[in-house]
C-alpha cells in the first residue's frame, strides 16, 4: 500500500515538473514588410513629426540612430486590426499572444525625405502578417505635421 502510495506521489511529481517547462518559444519573424512615403521637407523636421506621429499612436520610443535615420518602438502587443494570418485565401484576422515593434528608417533624398515604416513580429505563428493599419498612420500623421499651409483644392486635384 505504501509502495502505490509513493508511486503515486512521485509520478504526480514527475507530472508536474514536465508541465512547467514551455514547449515553443516565439520567434522575431524577419521578413519586414515595409510602408513608405516620401515628404517635402529636410530630414531634421520629419525627425520631429515622427516623434508627433509615434506619440499620438502611444508607440513609446525604444532606440534612435539619427545619424542612419533608423528608429525602433518599443514592443506592443497585436491589436485584432493590425495584423492578420493568411489563412484559406483570406485574411483571418484575431488577437493572438504576438507582439509587434515599428522599425523606421529615414533616408534623405534630393530636397525630399523619404520615411519606411514596417512592423517585426515575435510570435509563435509563423506567418502573422501586418495589415498596413499601423504604418500607414504614422505615415498620414507625419504628414499632416508637416503640412504647414493652407491646401490648394481644385476640380485637378490637392496641392499642398
Amino acid at each position: 500500500m505504501r509502495g502505490i502510495a509513493s508511486l503515486v506521489v512521485v509520478s504526480l511529481m514527475l507530472v508536474a515538473v514536465g508541465c512547467s517547462k514551455p514547449l515553443a518559444d516565439a520567434q522575431v519573424i524577419k521578413n519586414i514588410h515595409y510602408f513608405s512615403d516620401d515628404y517635402a521637407a529636410q530630414p531634421n523636421d520629419v525627425y520631429y513629426a515622427l516623434r508627433f506621429a509615434l506619440e499620438q499612436n502611444g508607440f513609446p520610443m525604444n532606440a534612435e540612430n539619427m545619424q542612419d535615420g533608423v528608429f525602433t518602438t518599443a514592443w506592443l502587443p497585436v491589436t485584432s486590426d493590425s495584423h492578420y494570418i493568411p489563412l484559406f485565401n483570406r485574411k483571418e484576422y484575431s488577437v493572438t499572444n504576438s507582439f509587434f515593434q515599428l522599425d523606421i528608417r529615414v533616408v534623405p533624398m534630393d530636397g525630399r525625405t523619404q520615411v519606411d515604416v514596417g512592423t517585426r513580429v515575435k510570435s509563435l505563428v509563423d506567418k502573422l502578417k501586418s495589415s498596413g493599419v499601423i504604418e500607414r498612420q504614422v505615415l498620414a500623421d507625419i504628414g499632416n505635421f508637416l503640412r504647414k499651409g493652407e491646401p490648394t483644392i481644385t476640380n485637378l486635384g490637392v496641392s499642398e
